[in-house]
């Protein structure tokens, strides 16, 4: 049992500085206009509303690659099926407010291929 306590510890002391390097602090990535060889440039991307649902976008074949918090306000999926990728907010409904439902905000980070619109 002493031996298996001893074991317990060492692991304990190994693992300890491992733990220190997963955690986060924000955002990491280099922000656009920082004087930095690695720092992006802030480029314009079209945002385009679609029409659907998330339910409607998963029962069409769209498939959740990422969530993530909203800042407090929902959950932000990215769906992606046949060369699209469709970021949605679903915000659950809340005491808070009047809103009683869940509702869903979905747009297209790029135009579908052709074949695509066909369908």
């Amino acid at each position: 049992m002493k031996h298996l306590s001893l074991i317990f510890m060492i692991l304990t002391l190994l693992l300890l500085p491992a733990s220190g390097f997963a955690r986060t602090t924000g955002d990491w990535l280099p922000q656009s206009g920082v004087k930095s060889p690695y720092s992006p440039l802030a480029v314009p991307t079209t945002l385009k509303p679609v029409p659907d649902s998330l339910a409607s976008l998963l029962t069409k074949g769209y498939r959740i690659t990422t969530t993530v918090d909203y800042g407090g306000s929902g959950a932000l999926f990215t769906l992606f099926r046949q060369k699209q990728t469709v970021l949605c907010v679903l915000t659950a409904p809340t005491t808070e407010t009047d809103q009683n439902v869940p509702t869903s905000r979905c747009w297209l980070l790029n135009d579908p291929p052709s074949e695509a619109v066909k369908k």
